[in-house]
């Protein structure tokens, strides 16, 4: 009985089953599925629609940015330009141009609080508080880089408060390069133009003084040849050093002297260090003791430079469009138009008649603006530099790692339209490097500190105890390469 009654159940249950199946299965199987397919690919592209456009939103969003913030180009790049006119005038009132697209404003909320701390800073001028007068005018600085009216009133308290006219003669030309119209900026450079002019010139004639006195010095000089010999290995191991090279001095000798390896540098660092050596032996060699400098010049000193690292784009101009911090060098299209200008400027009167000092800085200046190459067109530039003024009667100028900041905002300067503080620059390098040549020759009881090392102690000197026999003996040939101006 109870068998029959689950026998009863069962057979209801399926029944029941059977009948909702029935019931809910479609007639025609095609269509059901269509729809399905068809309802699930218009809830895909909804959802895709609704997250793209979020996702746009947010991007514009975050990286929006106003056109202050966007990288300028300069209207030196096109072609059609006079090739750097006025860059190397000197002194003079000068006018830079306008530029079409940026003049430095930032924020109006910026503005608004530099104006006011520069209020600030001239009462405190007026009361006598100078140092709470320059740091205000150094915070408006800060917040207002390019308004004249700070420019000029903070070149005025450079000029009667600290005696820093060439500061202040820097602070008026920015001003005007902003505001050629700016009255007090204009009145004020018109005054401190002249004596900047012979400020400089008397900076220029104290390098000939001393080049002079360096020259009196007969070659056979056992301290002026090894004075040299250290400065080689210095010249070398601050020039790469800019660019980043982590070799120490003692490595970069030790590379140059033996050859051999160091242990835990990468492959391009011992490439960059014999690249500027064999570099610097194909100037002495072949372009220190001849008048003019050609493009087939400039090619050979870069095929050197850059020989061990990438010999493919040694000695050739580069193909691609590059970028170098905040400077947009010209495109390739147009690098043999600019570096043809380059070569006929190089070579010409205008350019040979200047001091030598300012003649080196202008075309290391030049060169490097123009950025021909893909890599080493700062060592190329540098090298360049010393080329003109070892032919002068010079000794190789070191710029050192440390003064990196420095050389990079003097630059920066020059690409603003005023190159005299590079020259300036350059001539305060040049004025150190020939006073280590005149201490290393004399009997001076005093030590220069090292330019260069972090890993030497105070005490060390840069002319190190060289034994004389290593000089005059059987290496002769090789320190014969060292020991040239």
């Amino acid at each position: 009985m109870i068998l029959l009654k689950k026998e009863m159940i069962y057979h209801w249950w399926y029944e029941r089953k059977k009948v909702a199946q029935m019931q809910w299965r479609p007639k025609n199987h095609f269509i059901f599925y269509f729809i399905i397919f068809s309802c699930g690919v218009l809830c895909s592209f909804v959802v895709f629609t609704v997250l793209s456009n979020k996702s746009d939103v947010t991007k514009n969003h975050r990286h929006s940015m106003t056109m202050d913030n966007v990288i300028q180009v300069r209207d030196e790049f096109s072609v059609l330009s006079p090739f750097y006119d006025g860059m190397d005038s000197g002194g003079g009132v000068h006018r830079a141009r306008k530029s079409k697209t940026h003049r430095g404003k930032g924020r109006p909320e910026d503005q608004q609080e530099a104006l006011s701390t520069l209020k600030v800073a001239v009462e405190f001028k007026t009361l006598g508080k100078d140092e709470k007068a320059l740091r205000l005018f150094k915070h408006a600085l800060a917040l207002a880089p390019k308004n004249p009216e700070v420019l000029t009133q903070y070149g005025e308290y450079l000029e009667h408060n600290r005696q820093d006219i060439l500061s202040a003669d820097l602070m008026y030309f920015q001003a005007l390069s902003v505001n050629p119209e700016h009255g007090a900026a204009l009145a004020n450079r018109m005054r401190t133009a002249n004596i900047v002019e012979v400020l400089d010139q008397e900076r220029l004639a104290r390098l000939d003084a001393k080049r002079d006195a360096l020259s009196a010095i007969h070659e056979s000089n056992s301290a002026l040849r090894r004075a040299k010999k250290e400065a080689y290995f210095q010249n070398i191991y601050h020039s790469v050093g800019i660019e980043g090279n982590t070799m120490t001095l003692a490595q970069t000798r030790s590379i140059l002297e033996t050859r051999m390896a160091v242990n835990g540098k990468s492959i391009d660092e011992h490439n960059e260090i014999l690249g500027l050596d064999a570099a610097m032996k194909f100037i002495n060699a072949s372009l220190v003791n001849r008048d003019g400098i050609t493009m087939k010049d400039i090619l050979e000193i870069h095929k050197r430079v850059l020989g061990h690292v990438d010999p493919v784009e040694g000695g050739e101009f580069r193909r691609t469009q590059v970028y170098v911090g905040g400077h947009i060098p010209p495109g390739p299209g147009d690098l043999g138009v600019l570096m043809n200008s380059f070569e006929e400027w190089l070579n010409s009167d205008r350019a040979v008649s200047m001091h030598p000092v300012k003649y080196a800085a202008l075309a290391h200046y030049k060169l490097v603006h123009i950025h021909p190459f893909t890599d080493g067109n700062g060592r190329t530039s540098r090298l360049l530099m010393n080329t003109i003024l070892m032919r002068s009667g010079y000794p190789p100028v070191i710029i050192p790692k440390q003064w990196r900041h420095k050389y990079y905002d003097f630059l920066q300067l020059a690409n603003e339209g005023d190159s005299r503080p590079f020259v300036r620059f350059i001539a305060d390098c040049t004025d150190k490097t020939l006073d280590l040549f005149l201490w290393a020759t004399s009997e001076l009881p005093n030590q220069i500190p090292l330019l260069s090392q972090n890993e030497y102690n105070s005490h060390s000197t840069i002319i190190e105890d060289i034994d004389e026999e290593t000089v005059m003996g059987s290496d002769a040939t090789m320190h014969d390469e060292y020991l040239r101006f």
